[in-house]
Order: structure tokens, then sequence, then C-alpha cells
């Protein structure tokens, strides 16, 4: 099958014509040609419609081959143009080579005519490949400028370890550097390298191709801030390792956090001021009730022991008035001593954690009906009297969400230590519920916040229809403050 050829053909003897169009026929091509002789006429055929390529002879009469190719190269169109010609010596030859001929032919040598076509006609498409890929390759820098520039992130584009060969606007913006300036410095001059997180960071970034962080930037006054860091490690068109930086300002944000880190200090402080005062309140009214209104009502009764004694022969009704307020100052002596009890137990203050815990233990039976053991094997000698006296809140707290909600059939409690924690649970096995559903039941949210005011863990253990754990571990570091 031939291969079509669009030709466009400079020449003002037909014969010469068409002597070439025969030498491409004979090689395969099917020849569509258009023939002029003018500079006019070339200017009106390259107008009308593209050619494959140009054959021009080197005299034509008031027209020629340098007036043929410097319309061609006016034109800026990207044609094969040939010189075919049985006049011209080779000093003219090369000057028209020079001039951007592709290449020349004697008329009566055409039997090269051919394969100099297809030659130049594969060089002229590879031509227009290159230039199609370079104009893709502009169109994508320019669209790459266009978004790197228009970022709100501080882009670096550099070689891995080196100079800074790229900045965007935003860096100049953050960093007070300019362009020019970016291209003397390297990554100790903008970012604080002596954090040994840093280094590991990029260490990691060597490895993995890419990481993510927090650093802090040296901006060209010296002002230091904190800045958000992402980088990768590509290559480039040449095989050359770059890397890629992008860097936000997020010194507002620290700032913010550091504020709120700030405010839940003073926030705890003032809740364990708060509740040391709450138990040291506590204390006092359970000394007063159990000193001055438990010493007055063994008064009454001593008072009353003696008019009951000492009135053997009173009328029945007064005696019987006596028995009557004898036992109403009983139930005010036992109310008094359990009311100063439930404020604050005096075998909290005069006794061990363990020992505690135990009656506490014994209390709740008392009162629920529900069995409850305690197994402690921890010496609790030395522990600070807020760490005992916020373990053994957090006990009967726990035991009061027992009572109310759990359904439990029997409790046990345990203090115990491992090499590192002490640990306090509080199990039962009642109907359960599932920890993972938000709640801001106040027993929990009691235990949290007194958990959390001795630096402590909890862990909360639970399935609905399997029971209830609650595990308080606290560092031995933190128990001897």
């Amino acid at each position: 099958m031939k291969k079509p050829l669009q030709l466009l053909i400079c020449e003002d003897e037909e014969s010469d014509a068409a002597m070439v169009i025969r030498a491409l026929e004979k090689a395969g091509y099917d020849v569509i040609f258009h023939r002029v002789e003018t500079a006019e006429d070339m200017r009106t055929a390259l107008e009308k419609q593209e050619w494959d390529v140009i054959i021009s002879d080197y005299n034509i009469p008031g027209f020629g081959g340098p007036q043929a190719l410097a319309i061609l190269k006016s034109a800026g169109i990207d044609i094969p143009f040939i010189l075919v010609s049985g006049t011209i010596g080779e000093e003219v030859a090369v000057l028209i080579m020079k001039a951007g001929a592709n290449d020349y032919l004697m008329k009566d040598r055409l039997t090269r005519l051919s394969e100099v076509v297809k030659k130049e006609m594969e060089e002229t498409e590879k031509r227009k490949e290159v230039k199609a890929v370079s104009e893709m390759i502009k169109a994508n820098e320019e669209k790459y400028h266009a978004v790197i520039n228009n970022s709100r992130l501080a882009i670096f584009l550099a070689r891995p370890g080196g100079l800074i060969l790229e900045s965007n606007t935003a860096a100049t913006e953050l960093f007070g550097y300019d362009a020019e300036e970016f291209t003397r410095l390297d990554r100790n001059d903008v970012l604080d390298m002596s954090d040994p997180q840093v280094l590991l960071k990029l260490s990691e970034r060597d490895r993995n191709g890419s990481i993510h962080g927090e650093c802090i930037g040296i901006k060209k006054n010296g002002e230091r801030f904190y800045c958000e860091v992402s980088s990768i490690i590509f290559k480039d068109i040449n095989g050359q390792k770059m890397s890629c930086s992008m860097l936000a300002d997020i010194s507002a944000r620290k700032n913010a956090e550091q504020q709120i880190l700030d405010t839940n200090i003073e926030l705890k402080k003032l809740s364990t001021h708060l509740k040391n005062a709450r138990e040291d309140e506590r204390k006092y009214i359970s000394r007063e009730i159990h000193d001055q209104l438990g010493q007055l009502a063994s008064a009454i009764k001593i008072e009353l022991d003696w008019l009951n004694i000492h009135l053997e022969g009173a009328e029945q009704k007064t005696s019987t008035h006596i028995e009557h307020a004898l036992s109403i100052t009983k139930v005010l002596i036992d109310t008094t001593r359990k009311i100063a009890t439930a404020l604050r137990p005096s075998i909290l203050d005069e006794l061990g954690l363990s020992d505690s815990l135990k009656w506490q233990c014994s209390e709740f039976k008392n009162m629920s009906g529900i069995p409850c053991d305690f197994k402690g094997n921890f010496d609790d000698t030395g522990i600070s009297l807020e760490i005992r006296t916020e373990l053994f809140r957090i006990c009967q707290e726990s035991l009061t969400n027992v009572m109310r909600h759990a359904q439990a059939s029997k409790v046990s409690i345990s203090l115990s230590d491992s090499e590192e924690n002490m640990e306090l649970s509080v199990t039962d096995d009642g109907k359960g519920f599932d920890p993972n559903t938000k709640s801001d039941h106040i027993g929990l949210v009691g235990l949290r916040e007194r958990v959390l005011s001795i630096n402590a863990r909890l862990m909360i253990k639970s399935k609905p229809g399997h029971g209830t754990t609650i595990l308080v571990v606290v560092p031995k570091d933190k128990l001897y403050i």
C-alpha cells in the first residue's frame, strides 16, 4: 500500500517537477502535489493547507530556493525543505544548508530522493514530538508554579540535606527572606536542627520517603516559631533525589494549646484545693459532732440514768417518760456517731488504708445486705493522707454505685501491688453496662475526677449481664507525696 505524501514543489519546469514526482512514486509514495513558481503562490499554498515536504529548485526566474526557504522560515512552519537543482555548486549548497535547508540533491541524482524525504519527515516528526512534550512540560510548570505560589503553606524544594533550590511566595512572607536569599540557605538556616527529634524525623524520611511532624522555624530576624512540617523525597527527571517540604506556622495553635494546658493545671489545682477543703470541713464537722453533740448526748444520758436510779419510788408515768427519754438519747448518740463516721471515719486517720477499706467493706455489707469480701496484701505504711483519702472515697463511691445500680449478689474489694503500681479494684457480679456508651452519670464523673487528682489511671471493665470491675492504678512514685 502506497504511503500518501503531500508535496509542495517550487519549480518552473513541469518536466523537472514530473521527474521528481516519478522518483517519489517509484519509491512507493502516493504523491499529491502542488507546483508554485512565485513567492506569492508559495505563501498562498502554505496558508491553504499542510504539507509533508517542500522540494524546491534553486534557480526560478524571479523566485528560487533561497527565497522559498526564507518564506518558509517567516511562516514559522516546521516542514522538511529539500533543494533539488542541477546548477549549484558545493559552496552554494553549504550556504543554503546553513540557512536552514534540510538537504540538497542534484537533479541527475534523484535515486536518493525517497530516502532523504523519509529521513527528513521522520526527523520533523521527532522534532514535533519533542516540541509537544516541551510545551506540555512548560504548561505543567506554569500550573505547578501557579499552585505553589498561591499556596498558603511555605514550600521549599531542595536537595536532601543541601541548599534550598526554590521557594514560594508564602515562604518569603513567613521567613522574611526573598527568593534569591533562599537559594543561598540550607535547612540549618530556617529550622532549629539542635532538636534531636528533628534529626529522628529526617532519618525517618530517608527510610520511608516522607514525614509529618512539628519543629521550630527560624525567621530572618532570628525569631523562632512553631511550625508543622510535611516533607517528601522524590526523584527529578534526571533521577536525582529532591525534597519538597511544606511548612505552616502553628504558633497560634500551640499558644492556645498551652493556655488550655495551663488552664487545666489551674483547674486541677482548684479541684484539689476544693476537695481538700471539703475533706477538712468534713473532718472538722465530724469531730465537732462527735465531740460536742456526742458528749452532750452522753451527758444527757448520764443525767437520765441518775434520775432513773434515784427515783425508784416515782410514779409509773414518770418512770415511763424517763425510760422513753433514755431510748431517744441512745438513738441520738448512735445517730451522731453514724453521721460523724459518714462524714469522716476516724479509722481513716488512725489506721492504714487496708484496715479502712476492710471496715468500709463491712459497713457496706451491714447496710446493703450484699456479701462483700476484702483482700489486701499491700503495705500502705507511708502513703500520703491525700492518696489514702482519695482511694477510700473512690471505694466508697464505687460501693454506693453498686448498691444503687448494679443489682449485685456479691462484691469483692482488693488492694494489691506490682513492681511499679498499686492497684485498687472493686468487682461486682451485677447487671453490668457498656463502658463505651457515653455517660455523664454523676457517680462515674466523680470517680474520674478523683482518679485524675492523684495522677492515677481509671479502667472500667464491664459488659451487660457480666458485672463490673472498677480498677484504679496508681504509680508507686505518686503514692508517697
